[in-house]
Formats: C-alpha cells, structure tokens, sequence
C-alpha cells in the first residue's frame, strides 16, 4: 500500500506522536511510506526526515521539507503540485486536532482511507462529558461526575461547588476535551477546588469532576477491529505517582505495566466483554485502547476511550496484542487494512 504517515500536531501531546511515529516507522514493512509532519505551529510538511530526526525534532529544519497541500476539488494531497500516491492516512496524532474528529473530518472530506475510529467516536471519545453520557445510557459502570462549563461556573460557582463537594473527596478536576492526563488535578478538600478548576480550564472550557477511588487497579484493554473487534487481555499500570499523570507515563521510570494484569480470570473476562461493548456503544472502529479502575471488592467503572492510543516503546496497546500473539509490524498491517475495508 501507498501509505501517508501523519505525525506531530499543535496538541500538548506533539512530542508523543513524535515517539509513535518513530516507533511506527522503525517497524512498518511491505508498504511505500509517505511522511507529513505538522509543526506545534501547525504547518504541514511531506518531510524525507529519518524515524530519528522526528523522534529528537529536528525533522522541522530538514532540507527536504515540502509544503503539503490538500486539494479539496481533487480530493488528494499534494507534493510540490504533484499528487501523493495514497491508498491510506495513518494519522499518529494525539490529542486535540488530532484524535478529536478535526483531522478524521478533513480525510473523509477528501475520501481517503484512514486508520482508527471515524468523526464522531474521535469526537465522542475525547470529550469526558459526551463519553460520560454514553456509557451512563449503555449501563456501563462509571465513577460518580459532574460536568459543566466556563458559563455555568462564572454564573453559580458556589452551587457547582457545593455539587462538586457532595461528590465526596477525592475528588478528580479535569478538563473535559484533552489528553494525555494534561490538566488534571486531584483535590482532598474544598478549598482546592478552586486552583484546580482554573487549572483545567486552561486546557478546555468544559470541565468534569469525578469522584476519586481508594485502593483500586489501573486496569487498560486493547480492542482492535471494526465490525468483528477483538479485545486483549487486561495489563494494569503500576504508577510512580499516585495520579497517573503526563509525567509519570512519560518521563518517571518507576512507572511500570503488568501484562497480564493480576486479576482473576472471570474479573478479566468481564474487563474485556466490557471494552468492547463500550467500543461498539461510541461507534469505534480501527482501535481504541478502554482504560479502567477496579476496585478492592471487585468493582469495574470505566475510565475513558483513548481512540488513537500511543506507539511508544512504553506504550500498552502495542504491548497488550503482542501479548495475545500479535507482534508489531502484523499490527500495523491489520490496522492499515481495516482502515481501506472500513
């Protein structure tokens, strides 16, 4: 396949598409490999720039560089006005214009194959609040929340505050629409609150509050496919730091993943049906990885949908299926596949 690779991007989480693309590109075989890079300023580039270069960023001086042009009318993009042979987009991109719906919008305006979920489950999943609404409509277990915007909160602060409270502390403040964990704040008492909600609206003007758990598991899942998904067994974090925070993910090496997860089979079994009736509730297609909490007594709740997980070496999807038996470049073909049969 002719394949166009899309790496980089204007969200917080720019510099792990960079890892993914490295790692993707360190592995892919078989196919002709197109590269655009987007620059945290959000220009585009078809870019010869070696799977090092884009890791470290140098990729954004390289001599090779060529602006990348979408032509609407001929629905293809193109180099130096020449189309780009493309039979399908892997969009490597994380967070906002990337795995929201932006970036899948503009690939189904032009008709061009892509890898990972379509308009709406991107859209769906990256906002907390609209995903929150669709697993409390499909019964599927989730944390006690709240969700309101930057409207409500200059407008009734103190009665939010109030309903935030009641929630019972711990309670989490995050930013409904973003990624990576980037602006989240747990909070042990009242008056943290405040800080914490300005903090998230930094990132978003949609905030969610969720009620914290005690002594639970980080459980995350693998589901792969579209009409037929396949889920992975369970692998849980074991994280540095009590929030499984941006920096304890990427850059803390006491963090660390169990593969399987230490869970007994019926709890994973049920982990499992659950990912993906919550892939198929939001429309997910391609691959998603379902991130979950369990509880001392065996309580599952959902956490979020991460539509375009990372490909980082540390990375738990690509992890996860090379569990079940399925290595690295293997995953790459089936995803390419179902993005041209999807």
């Amino acid at each position: 396949m002719n394949v166009i690779l899309l790496f980089g991007g204007q969200s917080s989480e720019h510099e792990i598409s960079r890892m993914s693309a490295r790692n993707v590109l360190s592995r892919i075989s078989g196919h002709t490999i197109e590269k655009i890079g987007i620059t945290r300023s959000g220009e585009w580039f078809f870019t010869e720039a070696s799977p090092e270069e884009i890791l470290d960023g140098s990729w954004e001086k390289h001599s090779s560089n060529t602006p990348a042009v979408a032509d609407l009318s001929r629905k293809i993009f193109l180099k130096k006005e020449i189309p780009a042979a493309c039979d399908v987009v892997f969009p490597i991109l994380h967070g906002k214009n990337g795995e929201d719906g932006t970036v899948q919008g503009l690939l189904e305006i032009l008709g061009i194959p892509y890898v990972g979920c379509g308009v709406l489950a991107s859209a769906v999943c990256m906002d907390k609040i609209t995903a929150n609404q669709v697993f409390t409509a499909n019964k599927i277990g989730h944390v006690a929340w709240l969700g309101f915007d930057t409207g409500d909160y200059a407008e009734k602060k103190e009665e939010l505050l109030s309903a935030i409270e009641k929630l019972g502390f711990p309670v989490f403040i995050k930013p409904s629409n973003a990624g990576s964990s980037v602006g989240i704040t747990r909070c042990d008492q009242k008056e943290q609150l405040e800080p914490a909600i300005q903090e998230a609206l930094q990132v978003d003007d949609r905030i969610v509050a969720e009620k914290g758990l005690k002594n639970f598991k980080e459980i995350e899942v693998a589901v792969l496919g579209n009409h037929h998904p396949i889920a992975s067994r369970p692998g849980r974090i074991l994280s540095a730091t009590e929030v499984y925070t941006y920096e304890s993910k990427y850059q803390n090496q006491d963090s660390r993943t169990l593969i399987p997860a230490d869970i007994t089979p019926q709890t994973a079994e049920e982990i499992r049906q659950t990912a993906v009736k919550a892939y198929r509730a939001c429309g997910c297609t391609g691959l998603s990885r379902v991130d979950f909490f369990l509880t001392e007594d065996n309580r599952i709740y959902l956490n979020e949908i991460n539509t375009l997980p990372g490909f980082t070496s540390i990375s738990m999807f690509p992890r996860l299926f090379a569990d079940a038996g399925i290595d690295y470049p293997e995953l790459i073909d089936r995803l390419l596949h179902d993005a041209v049969e999807r």
